[in-house]
């Protein structure tokens, strides 16, 4: 493999709020499978993240400085949770093995 793309999780409310204990596993345990395959192999890995990791923002737009305004135990924290935990995984992979990352917080697309 040349590069590894994590882009899953359901992005619409009627779809993560179904079932929002696998909405947060799939977010989890997706980004765990992707990222030990890419430290094995030592190939680029790209995670697919969200606006909504801010949460319910203060300021717009957002800069990549600011850290948000967030609920983690509302109705849809079980998919700004998941986007937020995989980008830590992400970037903890990357602080503490060297793995190559790019994260993109895809807006409204």
């Amino acid at each position: 493999m040349d590069q590894i793309y994590n882009l899953a999780g359901p992005a619409s409310p009627v779809h993560y709020q179904h079932n929002p204990v696998q909405t947060t596993k799939t977010s989890v345990h997706g980004a765990i499978n992707v990222l030990g395959p890419a430290k094995r192999v030592g190939e680029t890995i790209f995670q697919a993240s969200t606006s909504e990791v801010y949460g319910d923002p203060k300021i717009h737009p957002q800069t990549e400085d600011y850290w948000g305004h967030v609920n983690p135990i509302g109705v849809r924290a079980c998919y700004d949770e998941g986007k937020r935990c995989t980008e830590t995984l992400f970037f903890d992979y990357h602080r503490q093995h060297g793995l190559n990352i790019k994260a993109a917080r895809i807006f409204n697309t």
